[in-house]
């Protein structure tokens, strides 16, 4: 029986060459692209799950309150993590690590960056990936040892047998030797941290005293519990820890699972939101939608055809086929066809991979080892082959043997209205995915080229290492002897977030409920005309006058309106436990994502402080000024490679997540479209079939090719018409939502909704025009003649 099923769908497929290709093209297209869709929505959701015992642990967060608003960070006290484990039964594990840096490491004559942080001892131990040479209960204990990953040490050494080796570790200024401790394996592509090395945090520690106080915050801490132990009760019973320590605070500790955090670790006024679920949730429903939209096209193209399979149904039936049977054989044609349409979308997978790799900054593969991804695509492939198959299947295997043989000539009103409630579905989908993209693609247009109230463009950041830190001033004068280098200067600030602050300000009259976190920028002198901070009133930090290093600040607008609002006119403010005068005031400007307001700053003296470069250069010979400070570098700097970036690059990197976004987004609503239009293509030619005698009739009677393509072409324009209200009306619901995520956006135009009409006007037009034209140019005599 199956192989009886089997010859009688090959033969249909070659008898309708067009509907097969069609069903066949199109049916690829959706599980293409909910196979990449399901490898990246996978990757998404498997980030940090593969953590040893990962149910028992979790990141420490902090509420800190300031007046109404409340931040919420993953910075910690830099005793946290021994004090919870020394004073807390529940805790089996902690450890307080750094933010990521790079030094440079030296074995002999080979030298190169590498990039880690400073862990405890429990570190490895939470993330325990396995270990390739050395002993994971001594690593990270003596503060001249240091751990290698995996691919640090094939690296540096170009192999990982090098527990015992002597390396030379430079960064600042500082260089110090060490003692390879331990090699670990690399932490999988799942986890969201990477290193290629770990150096003890005890030695961090003591070299900087403000980790000893309960008020500072910068490190990380992250726990394991002890088996049993009850997260939720946990975290609720830790929320006064640091203030029990510090009665000043306005900390308010817990406990968030590390399994959650990469998707769900994002709050506003201390209330989680959804983070990057979101997208998550967005995306799974466009693979779903792209694949029942390709499932929509197969049930059209079916019914359609179901006059030429009616009598074949109707003989069947004579024979003594019944409606299991028949329904058996409709499925399997339509099974056999998404078989086929899988086997060329995991080929098409296997080629795009790598520009979908780019496009949305991971590194996936298609687990071909892997029995559950089989599985997967087994569960697709049925989903997808019966979905497809089955009104097709039951409604033919309905069809009666009466009308059958009394020259069954059209489809019913039920089914051409179920066709049309289709294909206005699939455009429907269509038309939300465009109108967003252009929402989404304007936005990120807006948040990218706003005036940021500093001039990003042509401004090159460099990190200050050995003698450039050192020797900054001997460093910047040979910088402007270039003519093309406009000035120099430096800052602890990289203008892409936050990177130190406080909530110590005070000044005259201050109402509680006026408390900011204010971001404090440590700066050399120029900078402001380096980096294009606008003065709105009072003056530069000045060369000639010692008292601005220890007694000046320059504030941000919002830092100075909001003293203003309590005492106007005070030019002076209290910080950490030191008077200030307010020297200067700047223009706004932008150092978070639009999705945040201005916060308050302070600008304050301090070149000592300082470990990042700034050069303002003009547009003219750009890769040779480059040169120029390469080699200046090199001379002054030879021990460290010369490293830069351009400001507007890094930038955009603020909303990485957002392009991509709006990349996969703007793919996929081409994708949505070519898959819609197939269907229509395939529809239309149906049509023109079935209006062949009306059309021969017509012309015989002098009827213009216009009026004959109007024939076929009403039927969809109404279609496509009423698909444009109503996904417009959704996509402006579901932006509006979307773009509340945003303090500074833009306006949902009236004009997008237009061009997402007149694109897919155009391009439904074009698709059913092109066999309309085939049917009004066809000989008329031909069309009379035939039965």
């Amino acid at each position: 029986m199956i192989k009886n099923y089997f010859k009688i769908a090959m033969r249909g497929f070659a008898k309708h060459k067009l509907t097969f290709f069609i069903n066949l093209f199109g049916l690829s297209l959706g599980l293409w692209a909910a196979i990449l869709i399901g490898l990246w929505v996978n990757s998404e959701l498997s980030v940090n799950k593969d953590v040893p015992q990962v149910e028992r642990v979790y990141q420490m967060m902090e509420h800190q309150s300031y007046g109404a608003d409340i931040f919420t960070f993953s910075s910690t006290p830099g005793m946290l993590a021994e004090s919870m484990k020394e004073n807390l039964a529940e805790v089996e594990l902690a450890s307080t690590y750094t933010w990521m840096e790079k030094f440079l490491f030296v074995q002999k004559d080979k030298s190169i960056k590498l990039e880690g942080l400073f862990a405890m001892p429990d570190f490895l131990k939470i993330y325990d990936y396995g270990v390739i040479e050395g002993d994971l209960n001594s690593m990270l204990t003596a503060n001249n040892h240091v751990v290698l990953s995996e691919s640090g040490a094939i690296s540096l050494f170009g192999r990982t047998d090098v527990v015992g080796e002597d390396v030379e570790i430079k960064g600042g200024t500082e260089s110090e030797n060490f003692i390879v401790q331990g090699v670990v394996k690399d932490f999988p592509a799942s986890s969201s941290i990477k290193f290629d090395f770990l150096l003890p945090y005890s030695k961090f520690f003591a070299e900087n005293e403000w980790l000893q106080d309960w008020g500072s915050n910068g490190p990380r801490t992250i726990i394991r519990l002890r088996e049993g132990a009850d997260g939720a009760a946990f975290s609720a019973g830790i929320e006064n820890y640091i203030k029990e320590r510090n009665e000043d605070s306005n900390v308010r500790l817990f406990a968030y699972p590390l399994a959650d955090l990469y998707l769900h670790g994002q709050w506003k006024g201390g209330q989680p939101v959804e983070g990057r679920i979101k997208n998550v949730k967005l995306f799974a429903m466009i693979g779903l939608f792209v694949l029942i939209i390709a499932c929509i096209n197969f049930m059209n193209l079916s019914t359609a055809k179901s006059q030429k399979r009616a009598k074949e149904v109707g003989v069947r039936k004579v024979a003594g086929a019944n409606k299991q049977t028949l329904v058996y054989q409709f499925l399997s044609e339509s099974l056999l066809i998404t078989f086929f349409s899988g086997i060329l979308a995991v080929l098409l997978v296997q080629a795009s991979l790598p520009i979908f790799n780019s496009l949305t900054g991971k590194v996936m593969s298609v687990p071909y080892g892997s029995l559950f991804f089989w599985l997967q695509l087994m569960a697709i492939i049925l989903f997808t082959g019966i979905v497809a198959g089955s009104y097709p299947a039951f409604y033919l295997s309905a069809t009666k043997v009466v009308s059958v043989f009394r020259s069954f000539t059209k489809s019913g009103k039920g089914v051409v209205m179920a066709r049309k409630g289709l294909v206005l579905f699939q455009f429907i989908l269509a038309t939300i995915l465009i109108v967003s993209t252009l929402v989404v693609y304007q936005q990120i247009n807006y948040a990218m080229n706003q005036d940021l109230g500093y001039s990003k463009d042509q401004l090159i950041q460099i990190p200050l290492e050995g003698k450039t830190l050192e020797s900054f001033d001997v460093f910047k004068t040979e910088l402007e002897k270039n003519e093309n280098i406009e000035s120099v200067s430096r800052s602890s600030f990289g203008f892409l977030g936050r990177n130190s602050n406080t909530g110590g300000v005070s000044w005259e009259g201050k109402d509680p409920e006026n408390a900011a976190l204010f971001e404090i920028i440590r700066v050399d002198y120029d900078f402001l005309k380096t980096a294009g901070l606008e003065l709105v009133k009072g003056r530069d930090f000045d060369r000639l006058n010692g008292a601005d290093s220890t007694a000046g600040a320059i504030l941000n607008q919002t830092a100075y309106d909001l003293m203003q609002k309590d005492h106007e006119g005070s030019e002076f403010f209290r910080m950490w436990e030191g008077e200030r005068a307010i020297t200067g005031v700047v223009k706004d400007f932008h150092f978070e994502s639009f999705r945040q307001n201005v916060a308050p700053a302070i600008l304050i003296l301090d070149p000592g402080n300082t470990w990042q470069g700034y050069v303002k250069v003009n547009t003219e010979n750009i890769q040779e000024t480059i040169a120029f400070m390469e080699k200046t570098a090199a001379n002054l700097n030879p021990e460290f490679p010369f490293e830069y970036s351009f400001m507007d690059e890094n930038y955009a990197r603020l909303y990485q997540e957002d392009v991509r976004l709006r990349d996969l987004a703007q793919y996929f609503s081409i994708l949505t479209i070519i898959i819609s239009c197939l269907g229509l293509l395939g529809l239309s030619a149906h049509i023109a079939e079935q209006k062949t005698k009306e059309i021969g009739i017509r012309k015989v009677l002098g009827a213009s090719t216009f009026s004959i393509l109007q024939v076929i072409n009403r039927e969809f324009i109404l279609i496509v018409f009423l698909s444009i209200l109503i996904g417009s009306g959704v996509a402006f619901w579901l932006m509006q939502d979307w773009l509340d995520g945003y303090q500074y956006k833009i306006n949902f135009e009236w004009w997008f909704i237009p061009l997402a009409a007149i694109t897919i006007m155009g391009v439904a037009l074009i698709t059913v025009t092109f066999q309309s034209l085939k049917a009004a140019h066809s000989n008329p005599v031909k069309a009379i003649k035939s039965e």
